[in-house]
């Protein structure tokens, strides 16, 4: 893919099991120091196996735009509240990126400018998602989530999931945003956002998208860009570091412009 234009999103996933050994052995070089010793504190080989995947993966994509910068030579930094950010080379600038990763599955999103939130769950695995819910959605979406029958409550609750951690990743914050204090509505299957009166921010311009990634994975994404409500296109592909990548339609659930 070329450059994003002003209106397109790319979206990049990588499916763990496309990586062979031999593959995922010639990824160990592009580690940092930093990145290296993440990499040892981690125990589980599946958690290393991801982690691995996904440092080649941002090195890649981001390569496929600066075809000048090597994989191996994109350095990163966090912000104050962890988001990666490019650190070098310095003319990386100008692109926005997020990465999200679960079981199974790695997403990044890149815009040519803008807020941009990605946002992958594996939504088999088991957990108490109604427990969580009472103690992190917002009273609202808790309301909602409970008049609905059990299979759909397990549903609706990677919807909001996704979203809710797509839309902190592009504010660049994380869960420094409380996750009560803004909810999602879904009526007529659109994507609608409000905030609570703590929480400094208006719905004019935020975007979102919602989309089965696999029959086993919910993903979310957020975008917004200052003084436009253009909707954007969002342009799929499966990527597969250091060998090929190919085009891909997934299917969107729902979406969402919350115009000016």
């Amino acid at each position: 893919m070329a450059f994003p234009v002003s209106d397109e999103i790319h979206l990049w996933l990588i499916d763990e099991n496309s990586v062979d050994d031999a593959l995922l052995e010639s990824y160990w070089p592009f580690l940092s120091p930093d990145e290296r010793v993440r990499y040892d504190r981690l125990r589980q080989s599946g958690d290393r196996k991801r982690f691995l995947i996904t440092r080649a993966a941002v090195r890649n994509t981001l390569s496929h735009y600066f075809p000048d910068v090597l994989p191996a030579q994109w350095q990163f930094s966090r912000n104050a509240w962890g988001r990666p950010v490019i650190a070098t080379p310095t003319y990386g600038g100008g692109v926005e990126f997020s990465i999200s990763h679960t079981r199974g599955l790695i997403a990044i999103a890149v815009a040519a400018s803008g807020s941009l939130g990605v946002d992958v769950e594996y939504t088999v695995r088991r957990n108490r998602t109604v427990a969580i819910a009472n103690r992190y959605f917002s009273p609202t979406e808790v309301e909602t989530l409970q008049r609905l029958p059990a299979q759909a409550q397990r549903e609706r609750f990677f919807d909001l999931w996704t979203l809710k951690e797509a839309y902190i990743k592009a504010c660049g914050m994380g869960l420094a945003i409380p996750l009560r204090s803004f909810s999602f509505d879904f009526s007529d299957e659109k994507i609608a956002i409000a905030f609570a009166a703590e929480r400094d921010d208006e719905p004019q311009g935020w975007q979102f998208w919602q989309m089965a990634a696999s029959p086993d994975h919910r993903l979310a994404l957020a975008f917004k860009r200052a003084g436009e409500t253009a909707t954007m296109k969002v342009v799929c592909r499966a990527l597969v570091p250091l060998r090929d990548s190919t085009c891909i339609e997934l299917r969107q659930l729902r979406h969402g412009v919350q115009h000016l």
